[in-house]
């Protein structure tokens, strides 16, 4: 409870979606923000997103110009890893398209975006209103509030820890650096982040319409027959604004999705190599390293202890968001099976046959499934599809290091018969 003591008591889904929208809307990809119990679009609040874009963006790459005319920190990228560079310049090059296509596609859709919190918050008023629902918005606005601090401490930890260690002598643009980096690619994981919200929003709704679908507790909750088949056309017709509003999201989060988790998985597989390079590296010497090398192993493992925190956010994202959609997807089809017996339940209610086909002929002819980008449907098979990628991807780099340590050791032994003949 103490986790709420500094956020007013959530009383629609305004308050219970304020606090991560705010987030999203302080980091440029979002044209809205709350207000009292609202959201609003206004010209300033587009001014704010697209002056944070362009001055995280400008302050971005105004550091690193510094940093790159400073002849110390130039004389160590001489000597630095060439893969690893090239793989910092993939980062770098990645995470502004990204960023930029976030902001654009959120900015145009906007008052589409809105709409959804409009609409989703006119149905939890029916929802309270005719059928007494609990929404319990105080549950999941702590929620909200504990997943992204602890993520965001992770993610926040592991870059200035990183700048700290690499730019002792440079401190200054190295933090404007990190501050700027964490904006641009900190609004693109808020936004994969809203997305999860939204749809375990619109799931908890399935959830509850599911029990007020019950037979038995419409004939307890409402006796009388004619309000009783009212009620039944309102559940109905919220069943299918949810599916509507599926649709919406997509329609919303389709781009920016697509390019966060396509960022997400390149820039995985290349924190995985720099993982496995690095430790394989620095736990292949052999015999009593000195006391320089201690010290540059000890600098190597920090590094690795870096990148794996920044590893945190996307993988846990990326892995996470599929599952929370595809349960969502299995509650509403849930609800439309319950629909579907609808006519069987009430017989003697004629005019429920006509409201069940309809909807059961809309099914047919709709895609109920979130989906992003390049119509890549976001369920569980998605994560499985997730996961194999990056197991194949670092069993090649096992069979690669094992390739080339067995080269090594051929060569040695060539050497080492050469010595032995006497060439």
């Amino acid at each position: 409870m103490a986790v709420l003591y500094f956020f007013r008591e959530p009383e629609t889904v305004y308050d219970c979606a304020s606090f991560i929208c705010g987030l999203q809307f302080m980091m440029g990809c979002s044209g809205f923000s709350g207000r009292g119990s609202e959201f609003r679009i206004s010209r300033w609040r587009r001014i704010y997103s697209l002056a944070v874009t362009g001055l995280a963006l400008l302050g971005l790459f105004g550091s690193l110009s510094v940093l790159l005319a400073a002849n110390d920190v130039r004389e160590q990228l001489r000597y630095a890893d060439k893969l690893v560079l090239s793989i910092a310049v993939q980062e770098l090059a990645l995470s502004t398209l990204v960023y930029l296509a976030s902001v654009a596609s959120l900015q145009l859709a906007a008052r589409r975006h809105l709409g959804i919190y409009n609409r989703l918050a006119a149905l939890d008023l029916s929802l309270m209103r005719d059928f007494g629902a609990n929404l319990n918005y105080r549950k999941m606005l702590r929620k909200n509030i504990v997943i992204l601090a602890l993520v965001s401490s992770l993610y926040l930890v592991a870059i200035n820890s990183a700048v700290f260690h690499v730019g002792s002598g440079h401190r200054i643009p190295f933090l404007i650096t990190a501050f700027c980096y964490a904006i641009v690619t900190g609004g693109p994981h808020f936004t994969g982040y809203v997305h999860m919200t939204l749809a375990e929003l619109l799931g908890i709704r399935f959830r509850l319409l599911e029990q007020i679908l019950n037979p038995g507790f419409l004939e307890w909750r409402f006796p009388q027959k004619q309000l009783r088949e009212v009620r039944i056309r309102q559940v109905v017709a919220m069943v299918q604004e949810l599916l509507y509003l599926v649709h919406e999201i997509n329609a919303v989060y389709g781009l920016s999705l697509w390019a966060a988790m396509a960022h997400d998985l390149a820039m995985s597989t290349s924190e995985l190599y720099i993982l496995f390079g690095q430790s394989v590296g620095t736990g292949g010497a052999a015999g009593q390293p000195e006391e320089g090398e201690e010290e540059e192993q000890g600098s190597s493992y920090r590094m690795l202890g870096f990148v794996a925190l920044c590893m945190v956010t996307p993988l846990y994202k990326l892995l996470i968001a599929p599952f929370y959609c595809d349960r969502t997807i299995r509650e509403a089809q849930r609800c439309l099976r319950l629909v579907e017996q609808l006519d069987n339940c009430f017989p003697q209610s004629t005019s429920l046959r006509p409201l069940v086909e309809s909807l059961m002929t809309w099914r047919r002819q709709a895609r109920i499934q979130f989906t992003s980008g390049l119509e890549v449907v976001l369920n569980r098979k998605v994560i499985a599809l997730f996961t194999s990628i990056l197991v194949n991807y670092l069993l090649i780099l096992i069979q690669f290091a094992m390739t080339q340590k067995m080269g090594e050791q051929i060569e040695q032994q060539k050497i080492a018969l050469q010595d032995w003949i006497g060439y």
